[in-house]
């Protein structure tokens, strides 16, 4: 076998063009697999070792925890380690909300909690506050100095009455740019003020706990042991909170094992498709050789050999070259990623920093190994056809080979004149299973190609945001209940005193710019027949106008009812919310519903007329009525949001009059498209990235494959075409045939690419459609990406065209024909 290996080594050595294009090809997809899986794994890695740098280290949490089950589960068996949390109350501040919050030492470590400066609440009035909740109060202090806050204490029923009491500032935590945007903050004050202030029978917990043995645990596990231990102290599924960021960081999750065994499919098929691409049409010229070496008495097996071992040496080369420049190459897009991608986000400039500090592994030994893998495997696929080939042949068949098709006997057809275009598709027909083969993988990383892009098309975050708020600007009422210091935030008062007058729409419709102003009315009150852990359900109702009749029927996914039947009053239209609480309602059921009327209360019974599936911009609520129904029932104030559309001319003046309007009333809130644009331009931000640099990789695969397949296809033809030339054509007809050939593969890839690609790619939307994918609604053929793909695929051809040409003139007619000799 040592004359095998050394004919093997003799072939590479000898065959140096055409086995340095193979090596190319081969070491350029080993970079684009062990990329991707780099990539792909890192961003994930890096992004739960932030989590694990920056979010709380507890498994489970439970809510609204009686102090005796608190007792009971601190000497559970199955948890390791438990800390206490209680809510007391809120510090009263008309523009934000400061929540007042006690935590026990675990508590505290468990959520991670640090200070800027000075220590935890250790006496029983000391207080833990930060600057930005100073500045809401109007308060200056520092370290040690004693401030009196007005309070509400939280009881069962909502909040109670004020109260002010005198603490002492210990500890300075930080105030986070979300913290001013959402103007939500917290102070935290002694576990024995807190417990001094809430009777015992009224103290509620939120209790955090880390599992024992869970280190040999699935998240689902964990998930689960919480949910059976939250069932055996009474505690509702509802308040079962599972810490998922900090589990998915640090222990199994089945779905993200089955997420990456797809990503890596993927990519070894691309690979798969590509390499074989490659050594079908690499190898086939290379046939006539070993047809040769059968002539003087090789065997079938040592042919067989021949071929894989040179294949397999190609491969040895190659792949240590592709593992290298990936390895470097895979931490300096990390790195550039997770930069471009970090921005004012907090989480992912702790991100950020990681990296930078090299202390997340990106390089892992299951990377190399699977990398390796795919691509010896791929290669010895690939060879298999060729050696075969090689082997079965005999020597004469070898000596002519040339990868074309066995055809029966037939007539075969001439032409009296020989065109250009005659020879392209004489070629081309004769070649029928290499051309296929070249078309369907160069089309198959297109398809892939268009699938991605069709989804990210479809997820703008420009419609994202018009499903959140359906007009340019929005003033909405602010109200809530159980709160005995604000009974006049209760929707049955504010509908008896609500800000949102006649008169005040009519000065909202005179601001400059405001070209339509809607009106929704809302009404609420209860379902007593439906009830989730022990509370009956809240029946909330929306009224809009005809304007919304065409939207509330074409929203309609079961039943089917009109405006019109809906304005008798008897009939009402059910969120398809409703069914992921409640499966059993359908259309045709009666609820009897305890509306709010102000001060008193109308029970009223309503036939479910049909269900609809609509979004949180038509109002968010669980039914819709035609405003004339809620009118008729309630003579009160129904006005609840304010949908503004404005011109785009006089934005910017329109929303600081309509803010100003607004600051009027401390009832009103307001928001923007614009405020929801940016929101979700940023959630989305991570999504895009990884997605088009999958995009960016797949035309990579693609191009490599365009590249080899063109090169190869002229260069084993040059006997041919020199012979053809020795008979007349010209340099310049020579040069129309290279280009007319490549013009059909780059047809028949853009026709598999962009054709297939797009018709799978309208199949990917429906399905994440249905499966409420980014909330994905409306398809949007992606136009650019198209173009892109054509754009790219044909400046390669005329490239490719062009350089080949340029090479092929450098050799003499004779040079030509004796090519393989």
């Amino acid at each position: 076998m040592k004359t095998v290996t050394k004919t093997a080594l003799a072939n590479v050595k000898q065959n140096k063009g055409r086995n340095f294009l193979c090596g190319c090809a081969i070491a350029l997809t080993t970079f684009l697999i062990f990329v991707v899986l780099t990539v792909g794994y890192g961003m994930i890695r890096v992004q739960l070792a932030s989590v694990d740098a920056y979010y709380p280290s507890y498994h489970i949490m439970f809510r609204q925890v009686s102090e005796k089950n608190t007792k009971a589960l601190q000497v559970h068996n199955d948890i390791e380690e438990i800390g206490l949390r209680m809510d007391l109350g809120q510090i009263i501040d008309d523009d934000a909300t400061i929540i007042m919050t006690a935590m026990d030492n675990n508590g505290i470590r468990l959520n991670k909690a640090e200070l800027e400066e000075g220590t935890f609440p250790k006496n029983e009035k000391d207080i833990v506050v930060s600057k930005g909740v100073l500045e809401e109060l109007g308060i200056q202090g520092k370290l040690g100095d004693e401030i009196t806050i007005p309070y509400q204490i939280y009881e069962k029923d909502g909040m109670g009455y004020a109260k002010e009491d005198t603490f002492r500032i210990c500890g300075f935590m930080e105030s986070s740019d979300l913290n001013k945007e959402k103007k939500m903050y917290f102070v935290m004050n002694s576990m024995e003020y807190a417990k001094q202030m809430i009777p015992e029978a009224d103290r509620e917990y939120r209790v955090m706990f880390r599992l024992a043995d869970a280190e040999h645990m699935t998240t689902d596990e964990i998930e689960e042991r919480g949910k059976e231990i939250g069932e055996d102290f009474g505690v509702p599924e509802g308040n079962v909170v599972e810490n998922r960021a900090y589990l998915a960081a640090n222990y199994t999750d089945p779905s993200f094992v089955k997420g990456m065994i797809v990503v890596i499919v993927m990519v070894v098929l691309a690979g798969i498709l590509t390499i074989y691409s490659i050594y079908y049409v690499s190898m086939i010229p290379k046939v006539q050789e070993y047809g040769k070496l059968k002539a003087i008495g090789s065997t079938k097996r040592q042919i067989r050999q021949m071929v894989f071992r040179e294949g397999m040496l190609v491969t040895a080369l190659a792949l240590p070259v592709g593992l290298l420049i990936s390895s470097f190459l895979s931490r300096w897009i990390m790195k550039q990623m997770i930069t471009f991608m970090a921005g004012e986000d907090p989480l992912m400039q702790v991100a950020a920093e990681l990296v930078k500090n090299g202390e997340v592994s990106l390089l892992h030994w299951w990377i190399y190994a699977i990398t390796i893998m795919a691509v010896l495997f791929t290669s010895a696929v690939s060879l298999a056809k060729p050696m075969r080939i090689a082997a079965k042949v005999s020597p004469i068949e070898a000596m002519r080979y040339q990868g074309l098709e066995k055809r029966g006997k037939k007539v075969r057809k001439g032409y009296q004149n020989l065109t250009i275009f005659r020879l392209t598709k004489a070629n081309m027909v004769r070649n029928k299973k290499r051309t296929g083969i070249t078309i369907v993988t160069l089309g198959a990383t297109g398809i892939l190609f268009m699938v991605v892009a069709t989804i990210l098309s479809c997820a703008a975050p420009k419609e994202i945001a018009r499903k959140d708020i359906e007009s340019d600007y929005k003033i909405k009422l602010e109200t809530w209940g159980g709160d005995k210091m604000n009974p006049d935030r209760d929707w049955r008062q504010v509908q008896q005193n609500n800000p949102l007058t006649k008169a005040f729409i009519d000065q909202v419709r005179d601001v400059d710019g405001v070209e339509e102003v809607k009106v929704k009315t809302f009404m609420n009150g209860k379902i007593p027949k439906l009830s989730m852990d022990g509370e009956i359900w809240d029946a909330n109702i929306i009224g809009l106008d005809a304007s919304y009749a065409e939207t509330l029927e074409k929203g309609e996914i079961q039943g089917h009812v009109t405006y019109e039947e809906l304005e008798k009053g008897d009939k009402i239209l059910m969120s398809a919310n409703m069914l992921y609480w409640f499966p059993e309602l359908k259309v045709g059921d009666s609820l009897k519903m305890v509306l709010n009327m102000g001060d008193d209360q109308v029970e009223k019974t309503f036939e479910i007329g049909a269900i609809g599936d609509y979004y949180a911009s038509l109002g968010g609520s669980s039914f819709y009525l035609p405003q004339s129904v809620l009118e008729k029932m309630n003579p009160n104030n129904l006005n609840y949001i304010l949908e503004i559309t404005v011109n785009d001319q006089k934005k910017n003046s329109a929303y600081q009059e309509l803010q100003a309007l607004a600051d009027n009333s401390e009832y009103l809130v307001t928001g923007s498209y614009e405020e929801q644009l940016q929101e979700w331009e940023k959630n989305m931000r991570l999504t895009s990235v990884l997605c088009y640099a999958f995009l960016i990789i797949l035309g990579g695969i693609g191009i490599m494959n365009l590249v080899n397949t063109m090169m190869n296809s002229i260069y084993t033809r040059r006997r041919e075409l020199g012979m053809i030339q020795a008979i007349g054509m010209s340099e310049k007809q020579l040069i129309r045939m290279l280009q007319l050939e490549g013009i059909i593969y780059t047809l028949g890839t853009l026709a598999v690419s962009v054709g297939i690609g797009s018709l799978v790619g309208y199949g990917a939307f429906l399905y994440a459609k249905t499966k409420h994918m980014f909330q994905i609604s409306e398809y949007h053929f992606p136009v650019v990406p198209a173009v892109l793909l054509i754009c790219v695929v044909a400046f390669l051809q005329v490239l490719l065209t062009y350089g080949v040409s340029a090479n092929f003139r450098k050799l003499s007619l004779i040079d030509r024909i004796r090519y393989a000799e």
